[in-house]
């Protein structure tokens, strides 16, 4: 017994334990202390350890510096596929569940279509990434049980579970808080959810990580598959509803011109009052505008060869009409794009509209030429 013992005492001192450490785990085990001091003294621990030195503690640059940069590139690559996603599936709640008190709002509850495309593009890009870095990651732990993570790891697993877990619990106090104040709309319960279900993965995620990589617990791999697998389908359906929403490129294509032709009026449109408003009547035509240096800023971006394309036509001494061509028709949206003007040209079917418009006159010595004017006649 006592020669097995020392073996043991010889294993244990070899592998770099110090005295203190070698009597600790004999007493542990139910040997007196007397016994443990006697053993220990017999095998003359010192003598091992200087023969075997102990490994230096674990620090950052004792680590795998790849590993490391991989650990870190995986956290940033986190805040921008979680970020994309909430973005995302934000966006879509606002364009199919429209809500009357969002849309008192210019901006607030409202489809911005390049937010929509900036989150699939994030999706496209991070998602992938972060899939790589994470299989490097636990690679690298797989056949080395032994392993031990660098603190910079571990701290920064733990903000992220911390962030998670405070977001868990602030979106709950938030839905309970407006359910309680009289809150009903599908698309706030929808947007809790979105939060509540990204926040769940991320803690569940990296819950199961601890366990196995800090605490070498026997976590099984497929656990953290299906997370996986989970998160790529809920990835997958938010980049098809993502279009479905913002529409494809040829779409977007086509409302980018139609939102340049209808600023383009908006500014026609602007410098026609303004002609009027100080020559008291209105312009034969528009190039008598483009040609004019006081004028001329409103066509900044249309040319003489575009005039064409915005025919303009003088009704009366106060009223004319001006059209547009577009491509696409904004009057049965459910919200206008975040991005347009929200002038009398923000809504239009598709095909050349034209509408007819009133301006006020004034002579130059200020005397107002018809008092009675109101402002666009549709």
């Amino acid at each position: 017994m006592l020669t097995a013992l020392r073996d043991y005492i010889k294993t244990l001192a070899g592998q770099g334990r110090s005295k203190e450490e070698i009597q600790n785990v004999l007493l542990s085990a139910g040997w007196k202390e007397k016994e443990a001091e006697s053993a220990i003294a017999e095998v003359s621990v010192e003598d091992i350890v200087r023969q075997f030195p102990p490994p230096p503690p674990p620090s950052l640059f004792q680590h795998n510096m790849v590993e490391i940069f991989i650990n870190f590139l995986s956290f940033i690559l986190l805040g921008i596929v979680a970020g994309g996603l909430g973005t995302l599936f934000f966006q879509v709640i606002n364009r199919y569940f429209a809500d009357q008190l969002a849309a008192t709002s210019y901006s607030i509850g409202q489809v911005n279509i390049p937010a929509i495309h900036y989150a699939i593009a994030s999706l496209f890009v991070g998602f992938p990434l972060y899939y790589w870095a994470e299989h490097f990651w636990f690679r690298g732990f797989a056949g080395n049980p032994e392993k031990i993570e660098s603190r910079l790891s571990k701290w920064l697993t733990y903000i992220v579970l911390l962030a998670a877990a405070g977001t868990i619990i602030g979106d709950l106090i938030t839905v309970i808080f407006n359910f309680l104040q009289g809150e009903l709309s599908p698309r706030f319960y929808l947007k809790a959810l979105t939060i509540l279900v990204i926040a769940a993965f991320i803690f569940g995620f990296y819950f199961l990580e601890r366990k196995k990589i800090q605490y070498k617990k026997p976590i099984p791999i497929a656990y953290l598959r299906a997370i996986g697998g989970a998160a790529t389908v809920i990835v997958a359906v938010a980049i098809v509803l993502g279009f479905m929403a913002g529409g494809t490129p040829g779409n977007e294509r086509l409302r980018q011109l139609d939102i340049a032709t209808a600023q383009n009026l908006s500014q026609i449109s602007n410098a026609v009052s303004s002609y009027a408003m100080s020559q008291g009547q209105l312009p034969a035509d528009l190039t008598e505008l483009k040609n004019n240096a006081t004028y001329s800023y409103y066509f900044s971006n249309v040319s003489m060869d575009k005039l064409p394309d915005y025919p303009y036509r003088v009704i009366d001494s106060t009223h004319y009409e001006l059209c547009g061509t577009f491509n696409l028709s904004t009057v049965n949206a459910q919200a206008l794009p975040y991005n347009y003007d929200y002038s009398v040209w923000s809504s239009h079917p598709a095909g050349e509209v034209c509408k007819e418009l009133a301006v006020t006159l004034y002579y130059n010595n200020g005397v107002k030429a018809n008092p009675s004017s109101s402002a666009p006649v549709q």
